[in-house]
């Protein structure tokens, strides 16, 4: 993943094949419900002007994309 600073906003682009996550979003059952949790991915994410490398990596994932 590459984050563009000449952009306004910055942006964070994923690799070719690959997709994006927060660290946080991850997949769950609830053990009440029953519902299943999936995260949510994306190939491009909008962050602030003050957005740094190093804030890309501590936040976001990047993994490969699964063909089912």
């Amino acid at each position: 993943m590459k984050l563009f600073t000449y952009t306004k906003p910055k942006m964070i682009i994923s690799d070719e094949g690959k997709q994006i996550r927060s660290v946080d979003d991850i997949y769950f059952i609830d053990k009440e419900t029953g519902e299943e949790h999936f995260p949510y991915y994306s190939t491009t994410i909008f962050v602030p002007d003050t957005f740094t490398e190093e804030m890309m990596n501590e936040l976001y994932i990047e993994e490969k994309i699964e063909v089912k």
